[in-house]
């Protein structure tokens, strides 16, 4: 709520832009609503935006913990990026979706990276700040076999009925 009480106000001087707006939306639960100049609403999006677990778990088989070229950064809580931003309508699923460590999943926001598959695997295209012609690098490695212990006390274990132990 913003100061007047009102909701979906923003505490800024400064307009939020599209970019931004996804940015926010990738790592919240939004459900996106398209209004027309009357306030009734034109589209409604989609709630449920998260990798469930099985996806979770091939993204890291896939790409480990980032697919982002040449990453080093330590294991942390990997998080799984939509290559197409959900609210632009992107699928939760394996060929949309790439696994990025928070610094890179940040990096790619910020910096405006693209992701295109090919062949089932992420490419990075880096912006022309980065590179003038836009070459694109391909991501994901294997998992080394020291961080696979680690990443598997990540996953939940499934549960069971309700009533059993």
């Amino acid at each position: 709520l913003g100061e007047d009480g009102m909701p979906g106000t923003l505490n800024t001087e400064r307009a939020i832009t599209a970019q931004n707006a996804r940015r926010i939306a990738c790592d919240a639960e939004i459900l996106p609503i398209v209004l027309g100049g009357d306030s009734l609403p034109l589209a409604v999006g989609r709630a449920k935006r998260t990798a469930p677990i099985h996806i979770r778990a091939a993204l890291l088989r896939r790409d480990g913990v980032c697919a982002f070229p040449g990453c080093d950064r330590p294991p942390g809580t990997p998080e799984a990026h939509h290559v197409q931003h959900w609210v632009d309508g992107g699928r939760t699923d394996l060929d949309n979706m790439v696994m990025l460590c928070g610094h890179h999943h940040r990096t790619l926001h910020n910096q405006r990276w693209d992701i295109t598959m090919r062949d089932g695997r992420p490419e990075f295209i880096p912006p022309p700040t980065v590179d003038p012609r836009r070459t694109p690098r391909p991501g994901g490695r294997a998992l080394p076999a020291r961080h696979r212990v680690y990443l598997r006390e990540l996953i939940p274990a499934p549960r069971g009925p309700a009533g059993e132990s």
